[in-house]
């Protein structure tokens, strides 16, 4: 297994360690906020904190443990995943050990819905992030908007203008619109 581990790690299609250690250590504030914004969706069903969970993914994909980021996505989503698969195994984890979700702490919908209308947001909240776990900037805008944010408060703390903004919906739109379609055609 060791042996198979090295030929994968060696692959040109993926970063080296260093390329790897070079990547985290670039990552802007901007960055960091945006990989604890989505920790936070994560950190829900489990006693993890968001800054915790984003510093163990941190962890694990410097320790050489796993496969390392494709040179074709960008690191954020990289470790977007690690967090996703941390976050998992947790919660698998607690349901092992007999522990169950409190709806109360894991609430990611409006808290004037039925707890039947929670479990289908998050269902469905996690249906849009495997489509769009590729566009970061989806990803981020998805969180904004849950959160309620404006679209003047997006642009502002994501620095888009307003033709960035409008852009990167019409390409959420037409993601899912794509997804749809296949889905109905399969």
């Amino acid at each position: 297994m060791h042996k198979i581990k090295q030929v994968i790690y060696m692959d040109s299609t993926y970063l080296s360690k260093e390329e790897l250690e070079a990547a985290v250590s670039a990552l802007s504030d901007a960055d960091i906020l945006r990989l604890t914004e989505i920790a936070r969706i994560y950190t829900g069903n489990h006693e993890m904190e968001a800054d915790d969970l984003v510093q163990e993914a941190v962890i694990r994909t410097l320790s050489g443990d796993r496969k390392t980021c494709p040179r074709n996505l960008p690191i954020v989503n990289f470790l977007v995943g690690v967090m996703r698969s941390i976050a998992s195994s947790e919660r698998e984890k607690k349901e092992r050990e007999g522990d169950s979700c409190d709806i109360e702490k894991c609430q990611v919908a409006d808290p004037d819905g039925s707890p039947e209308d929670d479990v289908l947001e998050k269902q469905l909240f996690k249906e849009l992030e495997i489509i769009f776990e590729e566009d970061e900037e989806i990803l981020m805008l998805m969180l904004y908007l849950h959160d309620g944010h404006s679209p003047a408060e997006i642009q502002k703390n994501e620095e888009w203008s307003e033709t960035q903004y409008n852009t990167i919906r019409r390409r959420m739109r037409r993601k899912f619109n794509a997804h749809t379609e296949q889905e109905h055609t399969s």
